[in-house]
């Protein structure tokens, strides 16, 4: 990196980008794929797009309502610190700037993970120069560029779809531009290197090197209810690595560097090549194959062609993601629950798909059903994964220290100890007779706290409802009904066990609750819905807004494609919560 280049003149000050215009037309329209007949897109006589830019101190905030061009480190790098360009909505520079200590420094691996080599038929790609584990840092990198996503470009109303899409596409490149040239000669180079599929669907050079080659980033625009996808990062190594159905590595941001961190999700040969999925792959390879159409080439790993044994296996593993959202937690553990994870944990291995979000989920309760059967050794071998998914935020929330030394007295201690062994048996807690009186005279009604947590609701005898976490609740209800195991139907078991008059009685009033769904030009809509609405009845809420057909839309939430059958509350989709829309 040419050193000192950001303590020159021009870095002193720092543009500020085109002021955000008036709402524009609303277009569900898609940017195009594939070859596009160029259109006329100059603009009608009279017609002025008021696109205005002013310099500002690069140590101070953005300014309001105005897209704002930054580097990060703010003000110039420092040392052998890499630096990025940023396009920016407002807001976002501020977030960064309440960091204490930002940006910290990167962390890396103390000897080298990998190294850059042509890969036969996929150009180039990185491999690992030594034999790495499971959980270990491959590397981590301040992205080249971070461009903002959905930006809004206002055009004449005569425009048609094509002109709109191609007239977008051509603003967007100059704005991208402005970034990219604020650059130092090698990071340029390095980023214009990067493969670009979209070289004839009206994608400038830098757009489409954004479009293939962006990782969607998060957590910049917090004051933002769906902020969804509304950047994407281009890093300099991380982007070069291929796709595979089965990946071997997963990034994770790590926002108070500005740095992507890139794990191992398994154990990894030397001279492995290190992959990434650039799509959702737990579906068939057809349809994976045909997602992978704008990258323009063709998957040739393990599952893709053996796809005759591989589909049934990620069929499954979809089926058991989608039928057990939601119930993947210590309130549900039963035997059944267990022996269904094993299966699974089986297959994702099998599979090589240990970096799907579900993969912590059943390692993880696999840990508590051996809690729960009194196996400390088998408990803190499954903590001893758990604790690797560095990938994963939620590893963040799991305190595992003590419960990676089987002797450690914390396993007695835990609220989940041979639960499954002991049930019914002496040692029950202290509450456990009023907990009985309780149930006696009332059904539990299920909470949701802006979809953090959950707890069941029980009138005590003094007719004030008290808060109980679901594992307390459940597992005591077990001591009291053994015959209930179907956890997921608790209330239809409580209706039985309760007179309907009683339970209407007292049955809530459902309130309804605001979706945002955001489609790939960063435009949203917000539905209300009720909680007990299908993921159907949701896309049929959008579809009378946008006018689209309902059955050609599809909705998911990273690496979960909601299934139109299914409930809102049964996949915890909660009042504000965002949503990806295709």
């Amino acid at each position: 990196m040419k050193r000192g280049f950001l303590n020159g003149s021009k870095a002193k000050t720092r543009p500020l980008g085109p002021a955000i215009p008036e709402p524009i037309p609303k277009v569900p329209w898609y940017f195009p794929i594939g070859k596009q007949e160029p259109v006329d897109t100059s603009l009608p006589e009279g017609y002025k797009n008021n696109l205005q830019m002013k310099e500002c101190d690069p140590r101070g905030g953005s300014t309001p309502d105005a897209m704002t061009f930054t580097t990060v480190p703010f003000g110039g790098s420092d040392g052998d610190e890499p630096s990025s360009e940023c396009f920016f909505f407002p807001g976002s520079k501020e977030v960064l700037m309440k960091i204490p200590g930002f940006p910290h420094r990167l962390t890396q691996p103390a000897t080298p993970t990998f190294r850059m080599i042509d890969v036969p038929g996929k150009g180039r790609g990185l491999v690992s120069s030594r034999a790495l584990k499971m959980g270990d840092l491959i590397l981590s990198e301040r992205p080249l560029f971070v461009a903002a996503r959905g930006v809004p470009v206002p055009f004449p109303p005569t425009f048609t779809r094509e002109q709109i899409m191609q007239y977008h596409l051509k603003e967007l490149e100059k704005l991208y531009e402005i970034s990219v040239n604020r650059m130092c000669p090698e990071d340029k180079a390095a980023l214009m290197a990067l493969r670009n599929c979209h070289k004839e669907d009206g994608s400038g050079p830098l757009v489409g090197i954004v479009r293939t080659n962006g990782m969607a980033l998060e957590g910049l625009r917090p004051s933002v209810k769906d902020e969804t996808r509304d950047y994407s990062a281009i890093c300099k190594d991380i982007s070069r690595l291929n796709h595979s159905c089965s990946p071997n590595t997963a990034p994770r941001f790590h926002l108070p560097s500005f740095s992507w961190r890139l794990y191992a999700v398994r154990n990894i040969a030397e001279g492995e090549e290190l992959t990434f999925q650039y799509i959702t792959v737990d579906c068939p390879a057809a349809k994976r194959q045909q997602a992978l159409k704008p990258y323009d080439f063709v998957c040739t790993c393990p599952a893709c062609t053996d796809p005759a044994a591989s589909d049934p296996r990620r069929a499954a593993i979809s089926a058991f993601d989608a039928a057990h959202s939601g119930m993947l937690t210590s309130s549900f553990l039963d035997d059944a629950l267990i022996a269904k994870c094993r299966t699974q944990i089986d297959l994702i291995v099998r599979e090589g798909l240990e970096h799907l979000l579900l993969h912590f989920d059943v390692v993880k309760l696999l840990m508590q059903g051996c809690i729960a059967y009194g196996d400390a050794q088998g408990a803190s071998e499954w903590a001893a994964k758990l604790d690797k998914c560095y990938w994963d935020e939620n590893r963040d929330k799991e305190d595992l220290t003590k419960l990676l030394d089987p002797k450690s007295p914390v396993y007695q201690e835990h609220p989940l100890w041979r639960t499954l062994v002991d049930a019914g048996a002496p040692g029950r807690p202290p509450q456990y007779d009023a907990d009985v009186e309780a149930v006696g005279r009332a059904c539990w009604t299920k909470r949701v706290d802006h979809g953090a947590r959950r707890w069941y609701d029980i009138p005590s005898t003094n007719e004030v409802n008290k808060k109980l976490d679901p594992s307390c609740i459940l597992n005591r209800l077990r001591w009291l009904y053994p015959e209930i195991t179907q956890f997921r139907n608790l209330r239809l078991q409580s209706a039985r066990l309760f007179p309907t008059p009683f339970l209407l009685s007292r049955s809530p009033k459902m309130a309804l609750i605001e979706v945002i769904a955001n489609d790939r030009l960063g435009r949203k809509v917000r539905v209300k819905c009720s909680p007990d609405d299908t993921v159907g009845d949701l896309k049929k809420l959008i579809a009378a807004q946008t006018g689209t057909d309902h059955t050609k839309i599809q909705l998911k939430k990273w690496y979960t494609i909601y299934k139109d059958h299914i409930t809102l509350s049964d996949y915890e989709i909660h009042d504000g919560m965002s949503l990806e829309m295709y």
